[in-house]
């Protein structure tokens, strides 16, 4: 039964990935914004398909084999964004972005002008095999900015934890689960329920998903990158100093309801099959 139980959740897991979900924001102001046309009422966003970025970043490489250059096997541990010095302008989500063309769109809600979404990370890590950097792990923590607190306060939203990962040339894919909620609130909206999520006919927060299923919100980071830049080598350590400069977008997905239920009386028909077998 336990086996059984356990493969149902791997394939839940991985369900109704392929597509991303619309979002909506919700950060408990009315900061009016480019219209009217909001998700939830005047202090949400509008229905939004992702989120684009953009950052900085540096990496150490471990030369293991001390020749100066990348080799298979190498490693490589990478931070970036909103971290020590870093500008908010050269790391943030600089964009809402909806799957319309022309128009207006749907609302900001003030987006850029009166609030600000960014983040950092600091052990995203990786293996060289030849072509590029296979990177297997990693968190990377998103947090909001208000300007009722004048911009100075980082209220964390949620952390996202790199679980898969695929390149081609000057691009890289980063995708996994959504998790570790923050417990402030932003203008009396508790930070997990600031993001959320379309489900069906209706919509729920990142937090109550993940409360009300043993799945998480998915997300799905779709970046290119600039030519890095190889700032130093110490030999002495081995490492192999690098910048770079990336763009690219953020989705967040989840499993239909109807996966939900089928998935569900799969696992019903488990426990009956178990019983049966006792």
């Amino acid at each position: 039964m336990k086996n059984l139980i356990t493969a149902a959740l791997v394939s839940l897991a991985f369900a109704g990935t392929a597509a991303a979900d619309n979002i909506y924001i919700n950060n408990g102001v009315d900061y009016g914004g480019n219209n009217a046309d909001t998700a939830a009422g005047n202090t949400t966003t509008g229905w939004k398909h992702s989120l684009a970025l953009t950052y900085e970043s540096n990496s150490v490489v471990q030369d293991l084999d001390n020749n100066g250059a990348l080799s298979v096997g190498d490693t490589i541990v990478s931070s970036g964004g909103m971290i020590g010095s870093a500008l908010l302008g050269n790391n943030s989500v600089t964009a809402l972005k909806t799957a319309e063309f022309g128009g207006t769109g749907p609302s900001n809600n003030g987006y850029g002008a009166n609030w600000a979404i960014s983040f950092r990370f600091n052990d995203l890590m990786g293996t060289y095999d030849g072509t590029d950097f296979n990177y297997t792990s990693g968190n990377i923590d998103w947090f909001l900015l208000d300007s009722t607190n004048g911009f100075g306060t980082e209220v964390h939203l949620f952390t996202t934890t790199v679980t898969n990962h695929t390149y081609t040339s000057g691009n890289q894919v980063f995708s996994g689960n959504i998790g570790n909620f923050g417990t402030d609130t932003v203008n009396g909206v508790a930070a997990g329920d600031i993001f959320n999520i379309a489900y069906g006919n209706t919509s729920m927060s990142f937090e109550q998903y993940a409360t009300q299923f043993v799945d998480t919100v998915r997300f799905r980071i779709d970046q290119n990158t600039d030519k890095p830049n190889v700032t130093g080598y110490d030999a002495n350590k081995g490492e192999i100093y690098v910048s770079g400069k990336h763009d690219g977008s953020l989705e967040f997905a989840v499993p239909e309801p109807t996966t939900l239920a089928i998935l569900g009386l799969g696992l019903l028909g488990f426990a009956g099959a178990s019983r049966r077998k006792s």
